[in-house]
């Protein structure tokens, strides 16, 4: 049998680290504009989600 809670977190691990270095190499207006545009998604993403939950 495969973990995939193991696989998945250690996904979610390693995109966490390419986020964090990305953010790193980046300026203060740049990193703005990033979480400005990930809130969005994460926004729309909840959005969706609530919408499809059947009540």
């Amino acid at each position: 049998m495969t973990n995939y809670r193991y696989y998945t977190g250690s996904l979610f691990v390693r995109e966490l680290e390419c986020l964090k270095e990305e953010y790193i190499q980046h300026d203060l207006d740049d990193m703005k504009r990033m979480v400005e545009e990930d809130i969005l998604l994460l926004e729309k993403a909840v959005n969706m989600l609530s919408i499809n939950t059947v009540s």
